[in-house]
């Protein structure tokens, strides 16, 4: 008998050791978690230092970054400076450029040229229509020459021809005078 309790005690003890056995694991799910939550503190502390150190990195980056967008600022507004400046002077320029323009008037001096063109087209129209005149004045006188010149050609060629042809009848009536004289002194020496 002591067997059988012996035997059933050993099975309740088991009874029991399979109820505490989820017990066993949460004791030791909570043993890890445990752990877990003490190395929080430990995760958080390196955490907040590596934050730190980055922070400390992009402060230093924003801070020279800074420092070169603000020496480039005022660069910038250094030459937007000058260049107003220059501008300045530009415009007092063309300031008195056009004040020059407006004491030149030139509408006025404009109308005035307008006035001497149109003379002097004036002119070169009555000079143009002279010089048609002297030319077809030219042009009849030189036809004129020319047809005296060719008329006294002709009187010419004919008194030329008129003169041939008595020089040809003197020469004949000199020649025959020779002739005669020849035959009349070989006769009288004859005689």
């Amino acid at each position: 008998m002591i067997n059988k309790q012996v035997q059933s005690a050993l099975e309740e003890l088991h009874k029991e050791l399979n109820n505490l056995a989820p017990a066993i694991e949460h004791i030791h799910t909570a043993q890890q978690v445990t752990q877990t939550v003490k190395q929080i503190p430990n995760k958080h502390i390196e955490l907040i230092n590596d934050l730190k150190d980055l922070f400390t990195e992009e402060l230093k980056g924003i801070t020279t970054e800074n420092k070169n967008i603000s020496k480039t600022t005022s660069e910038l507004q250094t030459e937007v400076k000058k260049e107003l400046e220059d501008l300045s002077m530009l415009r007092q320029t063309v300031a008195a450029f056009h004040e020059k323009v407006i004491i030149i008037n030139f509408p006025e001096r404009l109308d005035k040229l307008d006035a001497n063109v149109a003379g002097i087209m004036a002119a070169i129209q009555s000079t143009q229509s002279r010089l048609d005149n002297i030319e077809r004045n030219l042009s009849d006188k030189m036809k004129d020459l020319s047809d005296r010149q060719k008329e006294e050609m002709q009187s010419m060629k004919n008194f030329m021809d008129a003169s041939a042809k008595k020089q040809q009848t003197n020469n004949y009536i000199t020649w025959a005078l020779i002739v005669l004289g020849i035959v009349a002194i070989i006769m009288l020496c004859k005689k």
